[in-house]
């Protein structure tokens, strides 16, 4: 499990750059909830329209996976950090953040649950 998360998550990450809603589509769950470093939340629907009509970019983004908890034979939770530069509603933005990703098995397949990053303050370094 622990290998598959990772590779989910590095999958989850490159889609996040290209910009691939359809490859990211494949990877949420229908009850998705994807939070924001500006505390702002959207449900799967709304997360990749806001890929698909451009009012979030993604230029460039570092991720690492230091940690897959398992909890139990459907789900895991991935944590760790993120940083990149974006393009949000017209204005670009750098991001670090400590990360929390709930992985959850949904007919078979891992779908990504829940995502919550934690905004690091200024100056610290992802």
């Amino acid at each position: 499990m622990q290998d598959e998360i990772r590779a989910l998550e590095a999958r989850r990450y490159d889609a996040m750059l290209r910009g691939d809603v359809a490859a990211l589509a494949a990877l949420l769950s229908e009850r998705a909830v994807y939070a924001h470093s500006d505390a702002t939340r959207d449900s799967k629907a709304e997360y990749l329209a806001s890929l698909s009509d451009g009012s979030l970019r993604y230029l460039e983004v570092g991720h690492e996976t230091e940690t897959v908890l398992e909890a139990g034979p459907d789900s895991a939770a991935a944590l760790g950090r993120m940083s990149a530069r974006i393009i949000r509603n017209g204005a670009e933005k750098r991001i670090a953040s400590l990360t929390l990703a709930l992985w959850a098995r949904e007919g078979g397949e891992w779908r990504l649950l829940a995502y919550q990053p934690t905004a690091l303050p200024p100056g610290l370094k992802v």
